[in-house]
């Protein structure tokens, strides 16, 4: 009995030595299945045919300095509207003063296309590119790697159970802890692959820019203020230095003065 029990113990071993390390493959970047870059209002997101399709897409807007606020007003209504999240904003200005606003946004999977849509009802898209990245194989993979370790977890098991000597139970334990924390590992590849494709994901940034050049207002007026700060940052730094000089050498003047009239 004894040599029987070790012999399986070695041939698990053997066995999860040979499946490789599982915690390699962790969040694998899944495959490019289709894209589309796309000008207007036109667009398809039936590009892949699995069952596990994770969407994208980057998305750009250009309006006018009077309509750069509404627009980002009106764009994060929507996004709560479709019981979406905002993940992360950035505001940013260039040095003609003109704005721009990058926000990604995660909105269910289900009704992306419906708020693509929607959003070129507020501003039409200067460009987009749709991505469709087909994870189905990968989550296949992960599903059947997960039964293999399940049935190996149940085998072990029963041979710690059947175990008579401390030694025996030790080493069967080992293993199970082994195979318990790969298949941790798998369910939380499978939970990531879930969450990626039940939520779309939208980079957009909208800039203020359309129909203003050069030489708009916006321009020379960021310009003007640039050059009086400048200024009165030299006239500040020049009367540090003058004023104490100033003060000292009119002391000692009226010093000398006292002492050749004594």
């Amino acid at each position: 009995m004894k040599k029987s029990l070790i012999i399986l113990i070695n041939l698990f071993i053997a066995c999860g030595g040979s499946q490789g390390n599982i915690s390699d493959m962790t969040y694998q970047e899944p495959f490019i299945s289709d894209s589309i870059q796309e000008m207007g209002t036109s667009r398809s997101m039936d590009m892949s045919s699995g069952d596990y399709i994770i969407k994208t897409a980057y998305g750009t807007l250009e309006v006018s300095s009077s309509n750069f606020q509404k627009t980002i007003q009106d764009f994060e209504t929507l996004i709560f509207t479709y019981k979406g999240s905002i993940s992360n904003t950035y505001l940013s200005t260039n040095y003609q003063g003109l704005q721009s606003y990058t926000v990604s946004v995660n909105v269910p999977a289900e009704q992306f296309d419906k708020f693509l849509t929607d959003i070129e009802d507020i501003s039409e898209f200067k460009n987009i590119s749709i991505n469709a990245n087909d994870v189905t194989t990968y989550v296949l993979n992960i599903d059947s790697r997960l039964n293999a370790l399940i049935n190996e977890k149940e085998d072990l098991e029963e041979i710690k159970s059947d175990a008579l000597s401390t030694s025996e139970k030790l080493e069967v334990q080992s293993q199970l802890r082994y195979v318990n924390q790969e298949i941790e590992i798998l369910k939380d590849q499978k939970e990531f692959y879930e969450t990626s494709v039940n939520y779309s994901t939208l980079s957009l940034e909208i800039r203020e820019g359309s129909g203003i050049s050069l030489f708009s207002w916006n321009y020379y007026v960021e310009r003007a203020l640039n050059w009086i700060e400048t200024i009165i940052g030299f006239i500040v730094s020049i009367s540090i230095v003058v004023i104490p000089v100033g003060i000292l050498f009119y002391l000692l003047r009226n010093f000398l003065n006292n002492v050749n009239k004594s």
